[in-house]
This record gives structure tokens, C-alpha cells and sequence, in this order.
């Protein structure tokens, strides 16, 4: 009796412990992932915390690349726009210059000009769509792209707009450059140009756009730097997608087959209890 007792209560205990096996591998695979708490495989949760963590700054990273990659857009067109303003401010220069132009005609190449140097003020105090100026007073703010990497996406007002290099000696801003250009044209209380005046001015708007295409060329490099580090995330992301997969999630067929076993030995351990039962009712009516 105290055998057959035995038996039954181990044969009880071991079913049970199949019978959840059966319902956690279940869960599994409705589910689809193996590892839902730290017990389940601590050394792989430990390793998908890690890939997580990984995974939220990349999302961040990618953010900042995709905003980072907006604003300088906005910046190149900006580029380009001011580089064709001074194109054509040099245009207007040149037709003054050799005196062939009617008191008219060179009071509509003033105008002109003025227009020219309102629109680039105007462009200096461009922003973002949150509001954020393109070229910031100051350092541009840098934005990080990757794990102790950073880049500024917008330009410095000064480094644009404020310190125009001449070949002459010194500095200009671009306001004054196009001021200069259009007292060149205006002449003096005669009309008359001053034809040195009118050459520097000249010179001066070939140094601008020499400058703008300069700031052009930096920028084209931290549009190659952004493409490539939304490469490098996008990448990781595959990268680390694969990697947490085969930590966490469940190989379906795998588990199926485990649960498919496990069924079969719980019902053989069932009829075998059906059986230690019937046994022990027998002694019982002996």
C-alpha cells in the first residue's frame, strides 16, 4: 500500500509539472517569444536589456538624423537662393559698370540691388518648421547622431552672412558688400560713378559668392556624414532586430514538436495513474 501511495503521489507530481511545461511552451508560441521574465534565461535577458537599450538610443539617433536631414535642406536651398542673388547682383554690377546704361536703367539696376539686399536679410532670419533659426547667432547647435557623435545641422549667421573674406584685405558682411554695391551705383551728388568704387564692389561680390559656395561645400559635407550615419542606424537596426530575435523569440516548429512530445508522455504517465489506481482499489478490496 504505502508503495502503491508512493507512486501515485509521484506520478501526480510529474504530471503536473508536464502539464505546465505544455502550457508555458503553448504560451510561447502564441506568443512568439521564449524569454518573457529574467528566470526564463537570465543570461539572455541580460544580453536582450543590453540590445534594447541599444535599440531605444538608435531610434533617438535616427530621429536626429531624419530632423537633422530636413534642416539642411532648408539650408542648401537657402545656399543656393543667396548664391544666385549674389549671381545676379554681380550681373547688375557688370551692366553698370561700363557706363552704357540711361539714368533709368541704372536707377532700376539700384532698385534691383536693394531688393537683392532686403532678400538676404530676410534669408538670414530663416527657420526650421519648429521654429529654429537656420543660421544661429552664435555656435549652431549640435545635434548627436550616434554614440558621442555629433554634427549641426543649420550654419552660424556670422559664418554665412557676417564675415565674407575679401581678396583686398579684411572682412564684410554680405549686408554691407550690397550696401557698397549700391552707393557704387548711385554715383556722387552728380551721378557720376566712381569707377573704384564701383571695381571694388565688383571684387567684393566675386569674394561673396566665392564665400557662399565655400559654405556650400561644408555643407554638402555634413549631408554626406547624415546619409551616412542614417545608413549605419538603419543597418543596426536590421542588425540588432536579428540579434534579439534569436535570444527571445520562439522557433515555432521547435517548440510545437517539444509540446507534441510532452503530450504524448503525459497521456502515457495518465493511463499509467489509471492503472496505479485501479491496482490500489483492488488492495483495497482484497
Amino acid at each position: 500500500m504505502l508503495n502503491t501511495s508512493y507512486s501515485l503521489t509521484s506520478s501526480i507530481k510529474n504530471q503536473q509539472a508536464l502539464e505546465n511545461q505544455i502550457s508555458d511552451l503553448n504560451y510561447d508560441i502564441s506568443s512568439e517569444v521564449k524569454v518573457h521574465v529574467a528566470s526564463d534565461d537570465p543570461a539572455a535577458q541580460a544580453q536582450i536589456a543590453q540590445i534594447g537599450r541599444q535599440q531605444s538610443a538608435n531610434a533617438v539617433y535616427t530621429s536626429n538624423v531624419t530632423n537633422a536631414q530636413a534642416t539642411t535642406s532648408l539650408v542648401d536651398t537657402s545656399l543656393s537662393s543667396i548664391q544666385t542673388s549674389v549671381q545676379r547682383a554681380k550681373e547688375l554690377m557688370l551692366s553698370a559698370s561700363n557706363g552704357t546704361l540711361s539714368a533709368d536703367q541704372r536707377t532700376a539696376a539700384i532698385t534691383e540691388l536693394q531688393g537683392i539686399q532686403q532678400s538676404l536679410q530676410t534669408a538670414s532670419q530663416a527657420t526650421d518648421s519648429s521654429g529654429n533659426a537656420l543660421y544661429a547667432k552664435g555656435s549652431p547647435t549640435q545635434i548627436p547622431i550616434g554614440n558621442g557623435v555629433t554634427i549641426a545641422a543649420g550654419e552660424s549667421y556670422d559664418d554665412v552672412f557676417g564675415s565674407v573674406s575679401l581678396s583686398s584685405g579684411g572682412t564684410q558682411s554680405l549686408d554691407t558688400i550690397l550696401g557698397n554695391a549700391i552707393s557704387s551705383l548711385q554715383g556722387d551728388s552728380s551721378g557720376t560713378l566712381n569707377q573704384t568704387a564701383v571695381n571694388n564692389a565688383m571684387n567684393a561680390l566675386d569674394d561673396a559668392s566665392t564665400h557662399i559656395s565655400n559654405a556650400q561645400s561644408d555643407l554638402g559635407v555634413r549631408e554626406t556624414r547624415l546619409n551616412n550615419a542614417a545608413d549605419d542606424l538603419a543597418n543596426d537596426k536590421t542588425n540588432l532586430t536579428t540579434s534579439r530575435s534569436a535570444l527571445e523569440s520562439t522557433d515555432v516548429t521547435e517548440a510545437y514538436t517539444q509540446m507534441q512530445q510532452k503530450m504524448t508522455i503525459l497521456n502515457a504517465a495518465q493511463s499509467m495513474l489509471a492503472q496505479i489506481s485501479k491496482t490500489s482499489l483492488f488492495d483495497k478490496l482484497s
